[in-house]
């Protein structure tokens, strides 16, 4: 069984490695996957006792919300649009959330998934839904080269390896999700550095039971350890709506208050707060 903690924890013994790598699939998923922890951390005075190292991983996109067929085109035209508004986008944000030259950001030029032709699910939001029985030869080529980035980066002593949860299974987090816990169990403790998964929002605050069950089964399954934290949504939801123009939608605002909400409910706080799951 897995362990759990059903009481807010102190924001500096949720990730008590002084290094922090987040890999991030898309351009906004620190802010809208991490963000209510660092917000905290800030808030708590820890902040400046942490590096920062951020991978974005699909950093090439076509993506930009609500163009309808526009987010068919994969020419280098539209990449270039979009691509380029959506790092100036991300720069801003963080920048904002991190403080400039606080944090190293590395963009590792994988195709995300529209530009690999996958289609859009039919849920209110814009992503591709995908789990191992959708993959094409080429998210299982992405899932490879991501299982060797993670392995030299679990080389790594006194660092956290933040990861997203792949609530309802975008198929690009999803990937990420997978290739983390895989090269973890194949290294067992031959890894120097710890893994996390955290919750992705706003998918967290809309999922389905169905959904919700296929999340707790991966907890349950991989032993993770439930890190209940102080978060800041409506911080978040106002740094996601002032610097994410390509990005955010009104949904947003609605799985963003709502995920906290439910976790208050379900563990009786009074506290706005988000969860993490550590190996």
């Amino acid at each position: 069984m897995s362990k759990s903690r059903t009481k807010l924890q102190k924001i500096q013994d949720v990730i008590p490695q002084k290094s922090i790598v987040i890999f991030s699939p898309h351009f906004d998923d620190v802010l809208f996957g991490l963000g209510g922890y660092l917000l905290e951390l800030k808030a708590s005075g820890f902040f400046a006792e942490k590096n920062f190292h951020i991978l974005l991983l699909f950093s090439l996109s076509n993506y930009q919300m609500g163009s309808g067929a526009g987010n068919n085109d994969t020419s280098l035209e539209r990449i270039k649009l979009a691509t380029g508004n959506r790092v100036i986008e991300d720069a801003g944000c963080l920048d904002q959330l991190l403080g400039e030259h606080n944090y190293r950001y590395e963009l590792l030029g994988e195709r995300e998934c529209l530009l690999r032709s996958k289609q859009l699910a039919q849920t209110g939001l814009e992503f591709p839904h995908g789990m191992y029985r959708d993959f094409q030869e080429d998210d299982w080529q992405i899932f490879g080269r991501m299982q060797k980035l993670v392995e030299r980066w679990a080389a790594q002593e006194d660092t956290a390896l933040v990861f997203p949860l792949a609530i309802k299974e975008h198929i690009d987090h999803f990937i990420i999700r997978e290739a983390a816990i895989t090269t973890a169990r194949m290294l067992g403790e031959q890894a120097r550095a710890k893994f996390y998964f955290q919750e992705d929002k706003p998918y967290a605050g809309l999922q389905t039971p169905e959904e919700e069950a296929r999340i707790h089964q991966f907890v349950e399954q991989n032993h993770l350890e439930r890190c209940l934290y102080r978060s800041h949504p409506d911080e978040i939801i106002e740094l996601g709506f002032q610097h994410y123009l390509s990005q955010v939608e009104d949904i947003y605002r609605t799985g963003i208050r709502q995920r906290s909400e439910q976790l208050m409910a379900q563990f009786h706080l009074t506290e706005a707060c988000d969860q993490i799951f550590r190996l």
